[in-house]
């Protein structure tokens, strides 16, 4: 089994990707750098894949490692989340558009895009906190802890999928219309408060 870190040959104990992962992290942690990506055979690894394959044995596999500074990937991931909410935007007013156009169909292709970028979002904010081992509840926007916000997240995407299912479509389209462009602004002041207290740790 050759492995590499970092593009270069390493001897890690382990015979499978579980051990030889927290080989690689326990070896990182003097460096304060963590495992962000993991090659097996050429094939980029997902985090499900890695987890199925974590006790398969890696025999004569080839294994790229990738480690990173976790505060630097923490901040370049919110900023690319950060700029994915303008998008957000739009996809809120197309949805209300189609919807006042009486397209369902279009409409829901629509906000399924919508509730994959809130989705990713949330994923991104709490992946960020953790990986630096930052509580969302140390970072408060007026007073109040980031954690209040991403649980009042999940609620309004319920509120948003209660519609659906309801079928009120002029109330889906008031609420994209007029409830979530606030959202949007408050998420971007969010995520740059985070932003800021990664950075200043």
């Amino acid at each position: 089994m050759a492995i590499f870190l970092d593009d270069k040959p390493v001897q890690l104990a382990g015979a499978n990707l579980a051990e030889l992962i927290a080989s690689a992290t326990q070896d990182l942690a003097n460096d304060g750098r963590v495992v962000v990506e993991v090659m097996v055979d050429g094939d980029v690894l997902s985090a499900d894949q890695m987890r199925q394959r974590k006790d398969s044995p890696l025999e004569d596999a080839q294994v790229h490692l990738v480690s990173a500074d976790p505060a630097a990937l923490a901040v370049s991931t919110l900023y690319q989340v950060r700029e994915q909410l303008p998008q957000a935007t739009t996809l809120h007013e197309q949805a209300a558009e189609f919807l006042q156009q009486d397209n369902p169909t279009e409409a829901l292709k629509t906000l399924a895009e919508v509730i994959g970028v809130w989705m990713q979002t949330q994923e991104a904010v709490l992946g960020s906190a953790g990986v630096v081992g930052l509580g969302l509840d140390q970072v408060k926007v007026d007073d109040v802890p980031m954690s209040d916000f991403t649980d009042e997240l999940i609620k309004q995407l319920q509120g948003l999928k209660d519609l659906i299912v309801a079928g009120d479509t002029v109330a889906l389209a008031d609420t994209l219309a007029y409830e979530w462009p606030p959202i949007v602004d408050r998420w971007d002041a969010l995520i740059g408060e985070l932003i800021k207290a990664i950075e200043d740790m």
